[in-house]
């Protein structure tokens, strides 16, 4: 028997058993709360006087027979009339039999009564009374004991009461508690330096004391130091071998060792406890009393009796295990009707929407009034939140008006913080909160923004609907046009439809639409991503393009249609300009987004460094993009976060990574965009380094019809012309025109001499003109062959460049 720090008050209660008959009675109280040690202590002094050979008549209250009039002195009559000295029952009297009939009868006794048979068991000598979990006696045993109580200097009896502190107690239990003859003995949670010695007595398994010293911190914090919480969290953690953490496991021992806590504080303290759990950090004293339809007193006095028991610290409970542990028993029903009273009571008193959606989502949306539950319901849950007077809460139930609004708003919130899994989770309830049924209009454009950042697969199923195609036979796929409703969720919907290569249904679906932000956004990437000849799109300058990687990397949520619109922007910029997008998109590491919208922001970094020549950072960027999402969620996006990947890994010699890459599966609507020209040129570029001039040449003339069909200029980005010649003369064949012949005289000397390795100055001593002329000639031949350095010219120029010697 475990006495782990009770050596005091086992001393105490020894003693006064010791002084009789000399003190001419005596009774002590020993109070603690659900798991504290109480009854251990009492039962050791029990066994203990016993095996001395006192006599010791043992009670025990119980629940069930609060009741059961003289309960409790039937008990101890019984022991009395025992021919011998009587053994302390070695279970709780909760799983005994019911104790022997005794012939004592309710009208047949008076308090008088035990007070009798307790001075004719052994005149002269001492007897130990014992009655445990005293705040369950009946009332008419409490006369009796309080009758005793009085007139213990005539017996030579220790009463030795066990109980519960501050219990709501009738009068008669109050009167013997509080009775001057009883010796108080509150019994307090292990401070640390009793949870270590708990850890290291042989009762518990000896633990290394040094091992001991060293978890009792964290085992104290778990537990407040409640020893029946401490040995559920010490058979976990035996479970654990032979790893055994550190720092403490809550597994089924621990949660059941909460679970009879509870159920030994009570219904009230099991209510608070469950609301505690319900609300978690957005618990205060006002809610809780709302939650549990009782005074701000009344939730005060119970959280005070929890904290005794160490379920709580600060006032909210003492870790998640505890909080598990708790809401455990409760059937999905019961469950359901305290979320959604969770709900209503943070609704009325301003909690802000996402704290009331997670209620409500976890509740259920009914759309079906659901009937209050009556005192004798409320009672079954077992959780002490309500009686007759408690009304159905929720989404539907009789007042369901605020429930999808609040939901909707809810995901606004959880959407710009990056949360989009649970904001579609919060849509789709409002929906169901609304009614139900198929899902169209804004409601559905809302619905498939969130699941495209979370997971733009998810999206394709609700393409024919966004597209305002008939559904398929039995898909539950609303038909017909979504024209009513905001300017802005059809361009949403076209966004989606962008983004998944249905061109000519975005198309449709902003054909009609007016001038706002929105609108210009899709028309600029639809006029981007599939070029009209004759009507190039309208794309904003470079400074947009750093509005748009900021937007990234600082958590703002981007439209589908960001990834067409930022490869144009980043592909049109000035190439000067790629430092500075280089540093706004190295916050796409730490950037805490949606999926899509990290996914977006490596992508768009993997472009920026691979075409600033930092291939290393680019293929890692590229390789982040692809790990985010599958191929399937890319859509024709793909080509972004692919090219460059593929650029990155040829650019320094990966030539096995950059065939990986390329044997990912693309969309072929892909093909037909401005995103599928840029993956031919990663190709090509792949097959002319590894060898294969005529595939790569068949690439790059792939591009060319491409672009060529959109009516599409190569541009810096684009430039299929120097790779293609590069194929050509790799196979032997000359191509047609050589670079240069679109220089001036003065553009060409300079050109050639650059390439062959002059510094300008030497340019300028060899030609007799100043190094400012060089610089403005070498500015106009870079932009006129598309080259950016004196290697790419060099590479461009060919057998024209002869190394110049002597010269520096």
């Amino acid at each position: 028997m475990d006495l782990t720090w009770r050596d005091g008050e086992l001393q105490l209660l020894q003693g006064l058993l010791a002084g009789l008959p000399r003190t001419r009675g005596a009774a002590a109280l020993v109070t603690g709360s659900p798991g504290t040690g109480k009854s251990t202590l009492v039962r050791a002094v029990a066994e203990r006087a016993a095996a001395a050979g006192t006599p010791v008549l043992y009670a025990c209250a119980s629940p069930a027979e609060t009741q059961l009039p003289l309960g409790v002195v039937g008990q101890l009559l019984s022991a009395a009339a025992a021919p011998a000295v009587p053994a302390v029952p070695a279970v709780p009297v909760a799983a005994q039999p019911a104790a022997p009939d005794t012939g004592v009868r309710p009208r047949e006794a008076g308090p008088q009564l035990l007070y009798e048979a307790l001075r004719a068991l052994r005149p002269g000598r001492p007897a130990l009374v014992v009655v445990d979990d005293i705040h369950h006696t009946d009332e008419a045993s409490a006369l009796s004991l309080l009758y005793l109580c009085g007139r213990l200097a005539a017996t030579d009896v220790l009463l030795l009461l066990g109980g519960q502190p501050h219990p709501s107690l009738p009068l008669p239990l109050v009167e013997l508690l509080d009775h001057a003859r009883c010796v108080r003995m509150p019994l307090r949670p292990l401070p640390e330096e009793g949870v270590a010695a708990f850890l290291a007595s042989p009762a518990h398994g000896a633990m290394d004391p040094a091992a001991a010293r060293r978890l009792a911190p964290h085992w104290h914090r778990f537990t407040g130091g409640n020893p029946r919480l401490l040995r559920g969290l010490l058979d976990d953690h035996r479970d654990c071998e032979p790893a055994r953490p550190a720092r403490p496991v809550a597994g089924t021992a621990f949660r059941a060792a909460v679970r009879r806590c509870l159920r030994a504080a009570g219904t009230a303290r099991t209510g608070t406890a469950r609301a505690l759990a319900l609300l978690a950090e957005d618990a205060t004293l006002t809610r809780l009393a709302a939650f549990l339809a009782v005074p701000e007193r009344s939730v005060s006095s119970t959280m005070e009796d929890l904290a005794a028991t160490g379920l709580l610290d600060g006032g909210r409970l003492r870790h998640p295990g505890v909080r598990a542990a708790v809401l455990e028993g409760l059937t999905a029903g019961e469950s359901a009707r305290l979320h959604r009273r969770a709900a209503r009571v943070l609704h009325d008193d301003g909690a802000e929407p996402p704290v009331i959606a997670v209620h409500l989502l976890a509740a259920g949306t009914p759309t079906a009034p659901t009937p209050a539950p009556t005192a004798g319901t409320a009672a079954s849950a077992g959780a002490g939140t309500g009686g007759a007077g408690e009304q159905a809460d929720g989404p539907g139930a009789g007042g369901d008006a605020w429930a999808a609004p609040v939901l909707e708003e809810a995901a606004r919130h959880v959407l710009r913080a990056g949360g989009a899994h649970r904001a579609a989770q919060f849509l789709r309830a409002a929906h169901q909160a609304r009614g139900g049924g198929p899902l169209a209009g804004p409601a559905l454009a809302r619905l498939a923004g969130a699941e495209w950042e979370h997971d733009p697969a998810s999206v394709i199923r609700h393409l024919p609907a966004l597209a305002g195609e008939p559904p398929d036979a039995g898909s539950g796929r609303p038909g017909g046009r979504p024209h009513a409703g905001p300017q802005e969720y059809r361009a949403e919907a076209a966004g989606l439809l962008l983004w998944h290569g249905r061109h000519a249904q975005a198309a449709r679906a902003v054909a009609a639409l007016g001038d706002t932000a929105a609108v210009r956004e899709v028309r600029a990437a639809l006029g981007y991503v599939r070029p009209v000849p004759g009507a190039p799109p309208a794309l904003p300058g470079a400074d947009s393009a750093e509005a748009v990687l900021e937007s990234l990397v600082t958590g703002h949520a981007p439209r589908p249609t960001v990834a067409a619109v930022l490869v144009a922007l980043l592909y049109a910029g000035e190439t000067e300009r790629a430092a500075q997008w280089c540093t706004l998109t190295s916050g796409a590491e730490h950037l805490p987004g949606t999926p899509a919208r990290r996914a977006v922001a490596f992508a768009a970094a993997a472009v920026v460094h691979t075409r600033a020549g930092l291939h290393d950072t680019g293929g890692a960027c590229a390789a982040r993009a692809l790990a985010l999402l599958s191929p399937a969620a890319w859509g024709i996006a793909a080509g972004m976060p692919l090219s460059a990947g593929v650029r990155a890994a040829t650019g320094r010699g990966a030539h096995e990574e950059a065939a990986r890459l390329l044997r990912v599966p693309v969309a072929e609507a892909m093909f037909r965009t401005r995103a599928g020209a840029h993956y031919l040129l990663a190709r090509g570029h792949h097959h002319l380094a590894t060898g294969r001039a005529r595939a790569a040449l068949a690439d790059f003339h792939a591009c060319r019809d491409l672009l060529a069909d959109g009516g599409v200029p190569a541009g810096d980005a684009l430039d299929w012309h120097r790779p293609a010649a590069r194929a050509l003369r790799a196979l032997g064949e000359r191509p047609q025109g050589e670079p240069a012949a679109v220089l001036t005289r003065a553009e060409r000397r300079v050109a050639v001499l650059a390439a062959g390795g002059c510094t300008n100055r030497a340019i300028a001593a060899r030609l007799y003109v100043t190094p400012s002329t060089v610089e403005q000639h070498l500015t106009s031949v870079y932009r006129k062959l598309r080259v950016t350095s004196r290697a790419g010219l060099a590479e461009l120029m060919g057998p024209q460049a002869r190394p110049a010697v002597g010269v520096s």
